[in-house]
């Protein structure tokens, strides 16, 4: 049997050179399907970026919301414990209107359903920096609904009258971690502010928000209703 070599129809050189073009072309084809991938990954981490870092400005002002009433409520604390020093005779103290600072719920919908794939192509520094101003965010959060909480245990005292021992024993405790909760805001307030600094980040109001309320955050009011009230 006579078995003959296999040869291109018109010679190596040119069977080699058209192989040659169509890997190229594959090359080029992968090449360009990548860019185009690493261009649309880079416009997804900035479209990322910037919907995140609006909601902690958001976060930022709901702080800030926060932090213009810590002066008040440590007026409101003082006079809530000199009350309660004078219920100790046994005589009758005015009602009081507890009336706890106002808070705005965090804005938390764009990291939780944040994309992984999107989030995992940021760089290591700015993942992290993320991470912990999310953390910070549910630990503040957690602190004042405690504080709501313990301002609203003393809503039954909002009628005058002598105030029992059981019920001072049990109203003193409430307002030493109504200040705790206060100090401890207030301590943590700036740790998520730097985070935000660092990410370059900027206090964003929510769009419309009423002026008027904002306002009324400069007016303290006594804790104490007045005579005959």
């Amino acid at each position: 049997m006579d078995f003959k070599t296999l040869k291109p129809l018109h010679g190596w050189r040119v069977f080699f050179g058209e192989v040659g073009v169509v890997v190229l072309g594959v090359l080029l084809a992968l090449g360009a399907q990548q860019i185009a991938q690493e261009i649309q990954a880079r416009s997804d981490e900035r479209a990322f970026r910037q919907t995140i870092d609006h909601e902690i400005g958001l976060n930022l002002f709901v702080y800030d919301f926060r932090a213009r009433q810590f002066n008040c409520a440590t007026t409101k604390i003082a006079e809530l414990q000199d009350w309660l020093d004078k219920a100790r005779t046994g005589a009758a103290v005015p009602a009081i209107h507890p009336g706890q600072p106002s808070t705005i719920t965090p804005y938390r919908s764009a990291w939780d359903n944040r994309d992984a794939d999107v989030f995992n192509h940021l760089p290591g520094r700015v993942r992290q920096k993320y991470a912990e101003f999310y953390d910070e965010l549910a630990s503040n959060w957690a602190l004042i609904e405690r504080e709501q909480q313990d301002w609203e245990r003393l809503w039954p005292y909002a009628e005058p009258g002598p105030i029992s021992l059981e019920d001072r024993r049990a109203i003193r405790p409430t307002l030493a971690r109504i200040a705790m909760w206060n100090r401890s805001l207030a301590a943590n307030f700036p740790l998520s502010r730097k985070i935000a600094d660092e990410l370059k980040v900027k206090e964003a109001e929510p769009d419309n928000f009423p002026q008027d309320f904002l306002k009324q955050l400069g007016e303290c009011r006594s804790v104490i209703a007045p005579p005959g009230k």
